[in-house]
């Protein structure tokens, strides 16, 4: 009998912290697309303030990596799936520990983060600011993530203004 429940109770614990974290999708989601930009021209969202979990590093995976990909880009073995098509990943790390992720799907919730000063895609939680704002990419509009101190290397982006009555997401 032991020799049966220590898997299956591995198992369990695995398959209970591989899961998506939808809370943490819908806490984004709100914080980006409800309100108004403010007068800088974008809204700041602070991701400490929507996450209930200690991390001290955030990483960006677009669809189609694995996860060789993301094990090699955060230093140590990452044992869930990768990202699947259409979908992009914010996964975040304690140490070498990954304590949450959240997949979202991106025809959805169009959400774009951008790099900032060489950090391909990894922010430390001292760049846990991001600034967000829409603009319209191929009549499609599109909201962008990044941190605050690096939003004049996209600033460009906010005079791209889709025609009335585009929608978020095709």
């Amino acid at each position: 009998m032991k020799r049966y429940l220590l898997p299956l109770l591995a198992l369990l614990y695995f398959t209970s912290c591989s899961d998506s974290n939808t809370s943490l999708e819908q806490k984004l989601r709100e914080a980006v697309t409800e309100g108004e930009v403010g007068a800088n021209g974008y809204k700041t969202i602070n991701l400490t303030e929507l996450t209930d979990f200690e991390w001290d590093r955030l990483y960006y995976f677009q669809a189609g990596e694995d996860n060789k990909s993301i094990s090699d880009a955060i230093g140590f073995k990452w044992e869930g799936a990768g990202v699947d098509e259409g979908y992009r990943r914010l996964l975040f790390v304690k140490g070498e520990e990954v304590v949450s992720y959240t997949d979202y799907n991106y025809s959805e919730f169009p959400l774009f983060v951008y790099g900032c000063q060489g950090d391909k895609w990894v922010y430390p939680i001292s760049r846990s600011s991001f600034a967000s704002f829409k603009y319209c990419n191929e009549d499609v509009e599109v909201y962008t993530f990044i941190p605050v101190p690096c939003v004049e290397d996209i600033r460009e982006l906010m005079t791209y203004k889709c025609p009335a009555g585009t929608d978020v997401a095709e």
